[in-house]
């Protein structure tokens, strides 16, 4: 037997005796010669005679003890990983039945020597208990199996983690650190894997290499105590990495129903810990799972309440509501304006706003505690969590008219709001020329020392492609010339990087997303609704806003992203119209430019 075996199983374990006995023998069949590989296990504050038992096992591969209070899981693998001799860390749990090729198959997966992640399977064992807290892990393996058969690639974040059954070269582990001991157990295993992503070291999935997940977790135990861990570690984890925030526990509660929404709120306002009466809950549904229907709905019910105990969780974590709201929870709406002044005739119906219509709206938002935001700031609060305004509000203006300069910016500098423009760069100092325009009035647009001294005093300034064309209707190198062209012409002018862009009529698909996302940081539409933590970056939406809106429109446009009355009306009417004139009525708001 050799003192340098190239492979180090590593077990963390806590009172759990026989379950390790168990996978140790499993351990001890393996193919591979035993002088290749070496098992450490460590105690974690164990009180059940585990370290004991294991002194008196004489396995013909290496077998170590390593004893220590109890710290979590954390702490207990990081011990083993440092005391570990071979030049590959294989990570399993103390409840898996390793087939008899594990290690041999682990091994081979490393043969290149090239730093990587190996990932095997752990689908839950048949032996597992009958418990609701099995079949939820059932169904989860189900669900990531079916889709790895249709899609074989591993995403962010979700498949970022060192969970058991994980390989990873002994240099990576020393080069980037291994678990993270503030979180001692739940996400320990994602916190590494995304960090470790992150970095750029390769991840790969064998599904021909496989432990079996013997699941005794008690249901009740799933509510009481793992979830509320998770969603406490899961907000940790979002404030560590912040390229996690938008997948985390805590951005959900911008997610889901009305009446989904509510329920978290509910429960996060309950003086006391709901798990006990969800418990109740799922106990006939646990009893009668032989029944598709009991089971399946109580795997629901153990999924949507864990999710809720998790948010409630998350809440405690960060204060209270009120603060991880303000951290995760914010939604944005994004009013869209184009001209502010006298309507010229003839005109796009709903383009022209009058100054008082104008002055009068934006009044409306301050006295309602509405804080105007710039990109930017939505941009930093999305991927770093800096504090925005209780009521944020981004206001955009498209095409740059040179009646802004006259009628609508100084009544935002005069309220303490600013507001984000998108320049066409390639008419800057003419007049509006195209598409749809074509026909009416050629207004003047903003010139060069305008658009620098509104820059100065405050005001946004975005890309708006350098013709106004219909992007999805360009080759690939006219399309880069227009957005990244146009990045590149407001850069010069303004001194300073662009980082907002808006598709001209709202026009956009894979294609010219992409082209975006390489030019901007972020990339607005015309399509109605509010932005969120999870919203695409370059597919934000926005509300046009029309002459006549007047409080209860600008509420509501504010609350939902759109005017739910007029979208009602319209859906109503399009029923009537095709059956009387033959075709649907187009939605009540104007073609927006």
């Amino acid at each position: 037997m050799t003192s340098n075996p190239r492979i180090s199983v590593v077990i963390a374990t806590h009172n759990r005796r026989n379950s390790l006995l168990r996978t140790l023998q499993t351990l001890f069949n393996q193919d591979a010669a035993p002088e290749i590989y070496e098992i450490v296990v460590v105690a974690d504050g164990s009180a059940d005679g585990t370290a004991e038992a294991l002194r008196e096992l004489h396995p013909s591969c290496a077998l170590r003890v390593l004893e220590r209070p109890q710290g979590g899981i954390s702490i207990a693998r990081n011990d083993g990983i440092r005391a570990a001799k071979g030049e590959i860390t294989l990570i399993l749990d103390d409840d898996l039945l390793c087939a008899p090729d594990l290690i041999r198959r682990h091994l081979a997966a490393h043969g290149n020597g090239e730093p990587q992640v190996v990932i095997g399977a752990f689908p839950v064992s048949a032996e597992s208990p009958r418990t609701l807290a099995a079949e939820c892990y059932r169904q989860n393996a189900r669900d990531w199996e079916a889709r790895y058969a249709r899609d074989s690639r591993l995403r962010w974040p979700y498949d970022a983690a060192v969970e058991p059954n994980t390989s990873i070269h002994k240099t990576v582990l020393e080069k980037f650190g291994g678990f993270d001991e503030s979180i001692p157990y739940q996400r320990e295993d994602s916190e590494i894997g995304m960090r470790l992503w992150l970095k750029g070291v390769p991840f790969r999935y064998l599904p021909t290499v496989v432990a079996h997940h013997v699941v005794t977790k008690r249901t009740r135990d799933v509510i009481s105590r793992d979830a509320v861990l998770y969603g406490k570690h899961d907000l940790i984890l979002a404030r560590k990495l912040p390229e996690y925030r938008p997948f985390s526990v805590p951005a959900r509660i911008t997610q889901g129903s009305w009446s989904m929404r509510a329920a978290r709120r509910l429960i996060t306002a309950l003086p006391f810990s709901p798990a006990p009466l969800i418990s109740a809950l799922l106990w006939p549904l646990e009893k009668l799972q032989a029944v598709n229907l009991f089971r399946r709905g109580g795997v629901k019910l153990l999924q949507y309440a864990s999710s809720a105990v998790a948010i409630r969780s998350a809440a405690r974590e960060a204060g209270s509501w009120k603060k991880l709201r303000q951290e995760f929870g914010l939604r944005l709406p994004v009013f869209m304006f184009h001209h502010i002044g006298e309507t010229p005739r003839p005109w796009v119906p709903g383009l022209s706003i009058s100054p008082a219509d104008f002055e009068r709206q934006i009044r409306w938002l301050a006295r309602r505690g509405f804080k105007t935001i710039r990109s930017s700031d939505w941009l930093a609060w999305i991927r770093t969590g800096k504090p925005l305004p209780q009521k944020p509000i981004l206001l955009t203006f498209d095409d740059a008219y040179a009646d802004l300069a006259r009628f609508a910016l100084p009544v935002l500098l005069h309220y303490g709001f600013t507001g984000l423009v998108f320049v066409v760069t390639g008419h800057i100092g003419q007049s509006a020329q195209w598409g749809e325009l074509a026909n009416y009035p050629l207004l003047p647009l903003m010139g060069p020392e305008e658009i620098r001294h509104w820059f100065r005093e405050g005001i946004e300034f975005g890309a708006h492609t350098r013709s106004h064309p219909d992007l999805t209707r360009l080759p690939s190198g006219s399309m880069d010339d227009e957005v990244a062209g146009s990045r590149k012409d407001l850069e010069d002018l303004l001194q300073v990087p662009i980082g907002a862009f808006a598709y001209p009529y709202g026009a956009c698909n894979a294609q010219v997303r992409a082209e975006a996302g390489r030019a901007f940081d972020l990339s607005f539409t015309v399509d109605e609704g509010m932005n969120d933590i999870g919203s695409n970056l370059h597919t934000l939406r926005r509300t046009m806003i029309l002459p006549g809106d007047g409080g209860l429109t600008l509420w509501l446009k504010s609350r939902y992203g759109f005017n739910p009355a007029a979208r009602l009306r319209t859906r109503l009417r399009r029923p009537f119209v095709k059956t009387f004139f033959g075709s649907a009525e187009s939605s009540e708001a104007p073609h927006a430019t």
